[in-house]
């Protein structure tokens, strides 16, 4: 039976949402804040040089001067564009985890001198786009698993908490995840490029990217932590515990802010309360954000794996390619932060209203025990 939450433990709607007027800045951002433009390893040359562009007065190009024989030997491989090409792992425990796993809900990190939306603004020129793409596909089938009438909309909003959400992407694709902590992003384990020799393929984030921009830059992953390496078709077991937390190589959190987190719970099934957001292949080719309100998780089942507890989280919200690795969160009333409830995973092979064709994030409580364990051992 369904364990019915009291009023106070009850997620905001969406229209308690719209009728919240956004926090307006406490006080002044930083004088000076880092941007981090891209990593890169050069052969034992010179160190590279930034010139001047003469497609603006503040258009800059950074140049290397690079030996004719190794560009003509090695191509694009005499560069490393990622320096980190295979990050170590950290595949969590029952004995590592001991104690961690009684913590069912962390706290966020809301910047004070960062405006805060409860809802993300839409610009009139995405509105457009997005009503000729599907007047266009109207008539056609596409290969998404879209239910009824699209809810997705397309967001530039770099106001917290939308610029927790970014870009996440490896040398085969590109996914969805948020900051979870001072230098932690959160996104799904199929999301990761598993080694058969240990360890991960590099992946990189990019908070609020839009468009091929991200205002703070890209990151890079320095580690991996999971409690299961999710890889291929996913089973229920593999989507139960479907997400993994990168520990980056700065300390992006600290900037942009993060969301909390709370485990959820089977007496929110059928609320429509949860707000979703991802980077659509179909809608924008992953380079810009989609964004879903008032979405309804319609069934859980549990899987256990080390002692822990994780859930598959059935619902009928609109997903394609991209959104995987996004983060699905509610708003509570008086918190300056929404808390994460579940990562998106998995897409039905053939989409139907029940529990065999739904779309799947994944969570519960061994959810909250990685990012609380995360937290304590990469502050």
């Amino acid at each position: 039976m369904a364990t019915r939450k009291k009023k106070s433990d009850q997620p905001l709607s969406f229209r308690e949402l719209k009728r919240l007027k956004p926090i307006q800045p406490k006080c002044d951002a930083p004088e000076l804040m880092r941007i981090n433009l891209g990593s890169f390893t050069l052969p034992d040359r010179d160190p590279p040089s930034v010139i001047k562009d003469w497609s603006g007065d503040n258009s800059y190009r950074i140049v290397a001067e690079i030996a004719g024989s190794a560009l003509e030997k090695f191509g694009n491989r005499a560069i490393t564009i990622n320096p980190l090409e295979r990050i170590p792992e950290t595949k969590l425990t029952r004995n590592l985890a001991e104690g961690f796993q009684e913590l069912d809900r962390l706290q966020g990190n809301y910047p004070s001198y960062a405006k805060l939306n409860y809802l993300p603004e839409i610009s009139q020129l995405d509105w457009e786009l997005m009503q000729r793409f599907r007047k266009k596909h109207k008539k056609e089938d596409r290969p998404t698993n879209v239910f009824g009438t699209d809810q997705r909309y397309i967001y530039n909003d770099s106001s917290f908490p939308w610029r927790t959400v970014g870009r996440v992407w490896t040398e085969t694709g590109a996914c969805a995840g948020c900051t979870i902590g001072p230098r932690l992003v959160l996104t799904a384990s199929h999301c990761i490029n598993w080694t058969s020799a240990g360890g991960a393929g590099w992946v990189k984030f990019s908070p609020a990217y839009y468009n091929g921009n991200g205002p703070w830059g890209e990151f890079n992953a320095t580690r991996v932590l999971f409690w299961n390496q999710a890889q291929g078709g996913l089973s229920d077991l593999e989507t139960a515990f479907d997400y993994v937390v990168l520990v980056m190589d700065d300390y992006i959190g600290n900037v942009v802010g993060y969301p909390g987190y709370r485990a959820y719970s089977d007496g929110w099934n059928g609320d429509a309360v949860w707000q979703h957001m991802g980077y659509p292949s179909d809608l924008t080719s992953t380079q810009r954000p989609a964004f879903q309100a008032s979405c309804v998780v319609s069934s859980t089942s549990s899987q256990s794996l080390s002692g822990q507890t994780g859930l598959v989280m059935g619902h009928f919200n609109d997903i394609t390619g991209g959104h995987s690795g996004g983060p699905a969160w509610g708003w509570w009333s008086g918190e300056a932060w929404p808390r994460v409830v579940g990562v998106q995973s998995a897409e039905a092979s053939t989409p139907a209203f029940n529990t065999s064709g739904d779309n799947e994030f994944g969570g519960g409580l061994a959810l909250s025990s990685l990012i609380s364990w995360a937290r304590s051992n990469y502050p």
